[in-house]
């Protein structure tokens, strides 16, 4: 909608036409309706009425608020606004009686001063210049035209330049056919003046002429010179009004950024952020993985679904049974993934310790605990910064969802650490159950998000991740990947300073193990190109058995193959824990721990 100033009428303030001691302009909320009540067809335009310093000058400015401008009729329009008007002075003469007083104020109210004063917007009749009598209508000529209630028709033959007015209602209840004609007549005969009558010398008529206009011009330069006092429109200050008008595109503008961003939050509501059986990440973590860059199926067919989706079926929680240095059975944790349908990456110090080199794995996807036993770890180092991988071969199991390796990490990409961090999972009521016999009890795998901080090289030239995506004991031999859902590490130690109490997360850059594997002839899949906002750029499509990383190093910086694993003699059957964690929980040094 928009306000336009549908022009300005001057009249003579001791003219103003009063209703009940009152300006007849302070009845038009009360007007304006009762013609919304009985014929909404019809309005009035808003007068706002300016008293000039010169008690004898004044005027009133028409206003409406409309979707198009307000426009004089054509010819083709002519008929339908007759016949609005005929059907609104016959619902306004059924509704009031003519001795009621809403038929009396419709009487003054609904006078205009001539035809030009109707015009049309939005398939409304506007009606401008209400209310308004010329000083020959108070003096009796009858100048003007006036719609309600319908007074005596004049004879049809009379001239012309004679006023033209609508019949007075013969029945309160009842307009006639006729006098519906005569509406249309004299609406289509009206003048806007009433002319001059008699022969008057043609040089006086161009003196009166000439004396209206030098009037006219005095009142226009006076108008400019002296401001108005302030008036309003709707209720609201005029300045304020046409401000608002001035500002209508920018506030246009604003809503529909607010628009915009409603339908976004509404898209994302689809899917509740606190529904942990179907969203168990941040909402920007949520959406789909781009289909080009997703892992394959063991069908062939690309992974469809979120990156927390993704990890939960992918990530798996490792329990070993061992042995401690006293001779103790023990049960400790860590993380892994699939690399294929049914092989697993974990770190080897995760492992090392497995009573018959079988070790038990779960997670949502397989419901229940399955074995695993171990194909081919790294050779054994003191050193927490050396190369520590395992390959592990699930049992008895349908084929998993395997993850892709990337080459590509840089300082400050957006990473996502995913394992089962004893820290936490030991809240999980579902890891209580399975430690109390409940085989299908199975703890969700936990993510956190960090950056990459850096991308360092370790003594034997082999790469690492320093990043601060939060790990602990239990993340050893999780993966670390990019928004992308592709691995660009594997989490292996922490390092801390007891002084300051500062800590770092450090995982194996996927070079080396895509390295390792390969040399191992396992069909791993590897992608090329950077992730950015989750979408790979460049060759983002999965290969099998890519050319080697890194064909510069020099051999000497290889990684050494996965050797395989050799079998261990029975041991002692192992005495039931409490609780599936780490058993060490020794303080870290500024050499660093496994987590």
């Amino acid at each position: 909608m928009a306000l336009y100033l549908l022009g300005k009428t001057v009249f003579n303030s001791s003219e103003e036409v009063d209703f009940n001691d009152r300006s007849i302009y302070e009845y038009y909320e009360q007007i304006s309706q009762i013609l919304r009540t009985n014929c909404p067809k019809i309005c009035l335009a808003e007068p706002t009425v300016t008293v000039s310093k010169d008690p004898k000058q004044s005027f009133i400015s028409w206003y409406i608020d409309t979707k198009t401008e307000p426009q004089l009729p054509s010819e083709a329009e002519q008929d339908y606004i007759n016949q609005q008007i005929s059907e609104a002075v016959s619902s306004l003469s059924q509704a009031y009686s003519q001795d009621s007083k809403e038929s009396k104020l419709l009487k003054v109210a609904l006078h205009l001063q001539d035809k030009q004063d109707i015009l049309i917007a939005d398939d409304k009749i506007i009606l401008k210049n209400w209310g308004i009598q010329s000083l020959a209508n108070a003096q009796g000529s009858g100048s003007g035209l006036s719609l309600f209630p319908l007074t005596p028709l004049q004879d049809k033959n009379a001239d012309t330049e004679s006023t033209s007015t609508l019949n007075d209602v013969a029945d309160d209840s009842i307009v006639s056919k006729e006098a519906a004609s005569d509406i249309k007549h004299n609406l289509n005969n009206s003048k806007k003046f009433v002319g001059l009558k008699g022969g008057l010398p043609l040089f006086i008529t161009r003196l009166v002429a000439a004396i209206l206009f030098f009037i006219i011009g005095l009142l226009l330069g006076w108008r400019i010179l002296y401001a108005e006092r302030p008036t309003k429109i709707a209720k609201v200050p005029v300045i304020e009004a046409q401000e608002l008008v001035r500002k209508k595109p920018e506030i246009e503008q604003k809503n529909k950024a607010l628009e915009d961003e409603i339908k976004k939050l509404e898209e994302q509501l689809k899917t509740p952020p606190c529904d942990l059986d179907k969203s168990r990440a941040a909402p920007e973590l949520n959406k789909s993985l781009d289909h080009s860059s997703a892992p394959m199926k063991s069908n062939g067919q690309n992974f469809q679904g979120s990156l927390p989706e993704l990890l939960e079926k992918s990530t798996v929680f490792i329990l070993v049974k061992g042995q401690d240095e006293d001779g103790d059975q023990t049960i400790s944790s860590g993380s892994g993934f699939f690399i294929t349908p049914d092989l697993i990456v974990t770190n080897r110090h995760v492992v090392e310790n497995a009573e018959n080199n079988t070790v038990l794995v779960t997670n949502k996807a397989l419901g229940q605990l399955k074995a695993a036993h171990i194909v081919s770890t790294s050779n054994h180092s003191e050193d927490v910064n050396s190369f520590d991988l395992a390959v592990l071969k699930i049992e008895d199991a349908p084929p998993q969802q395997p993850l892709v390796f990337s080459l590509e990490a840089q300082p400050l990409q957006t990473v996502v650490a995913a394992g089962y961090p004893g820290i936490i999972i030991r809240q999980d009521g579902a890891l209580k159950k399975l430690a109390q016999g409940d085989v299908n009890a199975i703890p969700g795998v936990v993510l956190t998000k960090g950056e990459v901080n850096a991308i360092q090289e370790n003594a034997k030239g082999e790469k690492v991740i320093p990043h601060s995506a939060m790990v602990s004991p239990g993340n050893s031999g999780g993966e670390l990947v990019d928004l992308c859902g592709r691995v660009v590490g594997v989490n292996t130690f922490v390092t801390m300073d007891s002084k300051t109490s500062s800590h770092s997360n450090y995982a194996q850059k996927s070079d080396s193990i895509i390295r390792a594997l390969q040399a191992a002839n396992i069909p791993i899949q590897v992608q090329s190109g950077a992730c950015k906002d989750g979408v790979v750029s460049g060759n983002g499509n999965p290969e099998k058995q890519p050319e080697t990383p890194n064909k510069q190093e020099k051999q000497g910086n290889a990684p050494p193959t996965p050797s395989k694993a050799e079998p261990s003699k029975p041991k002692e059957e192992m005495k039931p824990s409490t609780t599936p964690e780490n058993k060490s929980d020794k303080p870290s040094t500024p050499h660093g721990d496994k987590p």
